[in-house]
């Protein structure tokens, strides 16, 4: 491997297959065939590395595809009340987007805080489902155009 040398009018480095330049506003060149299969194959990895963190331990909780439907109406019928939150993501395969939540204190010894909160899924199509936890067990469930 050669040294990297320096030019005096320009800020360049350059070995036998790759030439780097920075310019003033701090912008890389990289020059050559080899140079080019490098930065590519650079993106190439940091781009394995970084997806494979987002994937690694979430088997559970899979991304759907454009048009697939997040909850069906099949789903929806295994639901009953008394669920935890938990065991309905189990169902549905994905977490609910969380569109309300209230918590009120309770009085000691005559009756317990309650926490309420509300959870929603969204289908590409429109169709939605809405449950309703108190105390992180399923007390109302709702749907619309589910199939």
């Amino acid at each position: 491997m050669r040294r990297l040398r320096k030019r005096d009018k320009q800020k360049s480095y350059s070995l036998s297959w790759l030439r780097l330049s920075v310019n003033k506003k701090l912008e890389v060149r990289l020059s050559g065939i080899l140079g080019a299969a490098f930065f590519v194959g650079l993106i190439v990895i940091v781009y394995s590395f970084n997806f494979s963190i987002f994937t690694r331990n979430s088997p559970s909780l899979t991304l759907p595809s454009i048009n697939q439907q997040i909850v069906t109406f099949t789903k929806y019928q295994k639901i009953e009340n008394g669920m935890s939150y938990h065991q309905v993501i189990e169902i549905i395969g994905a977490q609910g987007q969380e569109s309300s939540r209230n918590h009120m204190d309770g009085v000691p010894g005559v009756v317990d805080a309650i926490e309420t909160v509300m959870y929603q899924w969204i289908n590409p199509n429109g169709s939605n489902m809405n449950a309703i936890f108190q105390n992180d067990k399923l007390m109302q469930k709702a749907q619309f155009g589910l199939e």
